[in-house]
């Protein structure tokens, strides 16, 4: 998981997930004690009723049931009931909504409550009772006032409140969810905004980041043109040392190429000699190229590839036009690419003309991205590359001065050149019968 958005977003969702369960169960349970305490009060209430509907003497009990107030209690099987019991706990009286009076009922003492909820199979009902002593001129007996209700209201009520509860908290849950997501797009707009000044340095369409930032992200933007600033000053700073040492070693190598019999060298040792200044200045180059390969993608511009492949193509078909070499040519003439137009330039040389050297009659350039890989191939006809000669000729680290001689140094300053972009060279067969040479570079 690699989107800072999505993260946040993630550990938002869990934690709101987490606060809107708890809601809901700290809801339901505050709820359901209310709802049991408006039962309980409700049961209190047709109790204190009952004790005034009530007309006991020593011999009889007697109760009003229109005093009552609730119809139910005389609607048999309503669910809603009331009886009283002597201390033995036989019922004494029992509304007619009480098809069938308990056997016995738990005495309880004088000023005594007890509420309770009572579960069987086919029955749940809430219950209280009430323990009184009745007056000594009615006989100062001990009764028990019960009254009772079926729990189907109650757990419909609850049942209600639970589904508009689950509703609400859902809906609010989206709607903060919504609102988090929203706050998150906007408060990592600078991040976003960054990151497109970043993608323009980049494509070298910007010389460094602009723009107002928050004052999190002010230090790293600072500190990022300061960078980009040193990159580039560096940059400069190298090729212009490395120019200097080019032109600096010239002109002493163009001294000993110019040595011949007028200053003391015979013939054999004026070619030696020429030998050896060849292959100085062959390496001279290519440390040059090997130490300039590569620069900075991120720093550049990108530039038309097809113009300066086919500049290569133009210069080396006037070179070997004695030889009647046909150049098949494929290139995209609208395609472009980040990579210095001189090491394009060497990148391509290097490659058609080492297949000139020693193609026969065909030489095929192609340009082309490949899966978003920027790939130049070269083939020819000629003999190819002598069986195991290609990998060593890929071998990190191998130098220039160790090539088999007429192979020249063109294929190493290839190799490094393309892994300074971060890229690959293939060697393998032609299907035109020689060598087939494929620089890759993804980043370019």
């Amino acid at each position: 998981m690699r989107s800072l958005r999505t993260r946040l977003v993630l550990a938002a969702g869990v934690v709101l997930a987490a606060f809107v369960v708890l809601t809901g169960v700290a809801l339901d349970r505050a709820f359901s004690a209310a709802a049991l305490h408006a039962q309980e009060a409700k049961l209190r209430g047709m109790t204190y009723a009952l004790l005034g509907a009530a007309d006991i003497d020593a011999h009889s009990v007697q109760v009003s049931l229109p005093q009552l107030g609730d119809p139910r209690l005389q609607q048999p099987g309503s669910g809603f009931y009331a009886l009283i019991a002597d201390t033995a706990g036989r019922v004494v009286w029992a509304s007619p909504s009480l098809l069938v009076p308990p056997a016995s009922v738990p005495s309880s003492p004088p000023g005594a409550w007890r509420f309770d909820r009572r579960r069987a199979p086919g029955h749940d009902r809430f219950q209280l009772a009430f323990g009184v002593r009745w007056t000594p001129d009615s006989g100062g007996h001990r009764y028990t006032f019960v009254v009772g209700e079926r729990a189907a209201s109650y757990l419909a009520q609850l049942s209600e409140f639970r589904r508009t509860l689950a509703f609400w908290l859902s809906a609010a849950a989206v709607l903060l969810l919504l609102a988090l997501v929203a706050l998150l797009h906007w408060g990592l707009r600078p991040l976003r905004e960054l990151s497109g000044e970043l993608g323009r340095v980049e494509r070298g369409e910007s010389p460094q980041l602009g723009g107002a930032y928050p004052a999190e992200l002010a230090p790293l933007v600072t500190g990022l043109n300061t960078l980009l600033t040193h990159e580039r000053a560096r940059q400069t700073r190298y090729r212009h040392a490395l120019d200097d040492l080019a032109h600096s070693l010239k002109t002493p190598l163009a001294v000993l190429r110019g040595l011949t019999a007028r200053d003391g060298l015979s013939g054999e040792a004026e070619r030696r000699v020429a030998e050896q200044v060849g292959r100085m200045d062959q390496i001279v180059a290519y440390q040059l190229n090997r130490a300039t390969a590569g620069p900075a993608l991120g720093l550049m511009a990108p530039v038309a590839l097809a113009p300066s492949v086919q500049r290569v193509i133009s210069a080396l078909q006037r070179a070997y036009r004695d030889r009647n070499l046909e150049i098949a040519i494929d290139l995209a003439s609208d395609m472009t690419g980040r990579i210095d137009e001189n090491d394009l330039l060497e990148l391509a040389g290097n490659l058609l003309d080492n297949a000139c050297k020693w193609a026969r009659t065909q030489v095929s350039v192609r340009l082309a991205r490949e899966a978003g890989t920027l790939v130049l191939s070269v083939d020819d006809d000629g003999p190819g590359f002598a069986p195991g000669e290609a990998g060593r000729l890929l071998e990190r680290g191998a130098r220039a001065d160790t090539r088999v001689e007429g192979q020249g140094i063109g294929l190493a300053v290839v190799v490094e050149l393309v892994r300074g972009y971060g890229g690959t060279v293939e060697i393998g067969r032609s299907p035109l019968g020689g060598a087939s040479v494929r620089a890759m570079l993804p980043h370019a």
